[in-house]
């Protein structure tokens, strides 16, 4: 299951353009793989923040027994790695040193792991009669070098096991998938890899989670403020508008017009279900037709089905109209501002 696709890019920096060209064609062997798996959640550019550091990972798998961080490097020449695990690019003649993507994955996994760490008793239920709460403590982080196709990797035995071809990452999904589902099994005696395993429904509140605390990278010369960072999604009977981040303060706003609510909407954080499937626009309006409520987009035309998720359980919400204002809920008891158009 496709739980968030990667975002077109337009870059004119020819480095920049390959890396992504080498991310969109790890999405497009995924989605091929897993688009209709339910037991297995892809994310595509997350990128998440806990205590003011950063992970950002190119592409994120979830299954039922831990989670795979993909990592996609643009390769259109050779990379060799030493006996002492040191990384070298090679291009016209010459060696370059690299930082190790393994490496650098493991410490995206690292900071991804404590944040849903943080937040267990929210996303993971618990167990032994319901007096236990479950935690991500024994959740497996693995994570894979995904070499574009066209690239060489040289080393032999000194190449990690983590590195492989684009197209021989599914595969390598699936092999690790079903060896923790057999390490979970009732008569394996494999503990090692055994010892948590997440219900369909909270792998699907994990990846809704995340998906929510989704930050887009900032573009060149944005001030970095609130507006940066993503809601704290909280456990609450109370209405809660999780969505929406706080404004920026600054002399200039303060001295500003009290501004409308679609102003407000427009300036805060793009949120993931609000926004238009074609282009990607926040600059919507929610209406109402034969299908249920959708998202009307006012730049390019197009209809987005309104799927509101609850940034608290991960389940889907109902929406709900009061005048301009829409509201939505779901079957776990919350509900949220979804949306207000304009007047």
């Amino acid at each position: 299951m496709i739980v968030k696709d990667l975002e077109p890019q337009t870059h004119t920096d020819p480095l920049r353009r390959a890396g992504y060209e080498a991310e969109r064609q790890m999405a497009h062997y995924l989605k091929r793989a897993f688009a209709e798996d339910p037991d297995i959640s892809v994310l595509n550019n997350l990128r998440v923040e806990r205590n003011g550091e950063f992970a950002q990972v190119d592409h994120l798998i979830l299954h039922r027994h831990g989670m795979i961080l993909v990592e996609s490097k643009s390769v259109t020449a050779e990379i060799s790695v030493n006996e002492r695990g040191e990384w070298a690019r090679h291009w016209k003649g010459q060696a370059r040193g690299v930082r190790s993507p393994v490496l650098q994955a493991r410490l995206q996994g690292e900071l991804l792991h404590a944040l849903l760490k943080d937040h267990a008793e929210q996303l993971l239920g618990k167990f032994m009669l319901g007096k236990v709460q479950k935690g991500f403590g024994s959740m497996h982080v693995d994570v894979i070098v995904a070499i574009s196709d066209s690239g060489v990797i040289r080393g032999g035995a000194h190449v990690p096991s983590e590195v492989l071809k684009a197209d021989q990452v599914p595969d390598r999904i699936r092999e690790l998938s079903r060896h923790y589902r057999k390490a979970n099994s009732l008569f394996s005696l494999n503990f090692k890899d055994s010892g948590y395993e997440a219900t369909a429904a909270e792998l699907a509140g994990i990846a809704s989670f995340l998906r929510v605390w989704h930050v887009p990278a900032l573009a060149a010369g944005e001030p970095v403020g609130r507006s940066a960072f993503p809601p704290r999604p909280v456990r609450s009977g109370q209405p809660e508008p999780v969505f929406e981040a706080a404004p920026l303060a600054s002399p200039e706003r303060s001295a500003s017009p009290v501004r409308t609510s679609q102003e407000r909407q427009a300036q805060a954080r793009p949120r993931p279900d609000v926004a238009c499937r074609a282009c990607s626009s926040v600059n919507v309006t929610v209406q109402f037709g034969k299908y249920g409520y959708y998202l009307k987009c006012a730049d390019c035309g197009g209809n987005t089905p309104a799927k509101p998720v609850c940034a608290a359980c991960g389940q889907p919400g109902k929406v709900s109209k009061r005048g301009l204002e829409f509201t939505a809920s779901c079957a776990g008891g919350h509900s949220w501002a979804y949306w207000t158009n304009p007047a």
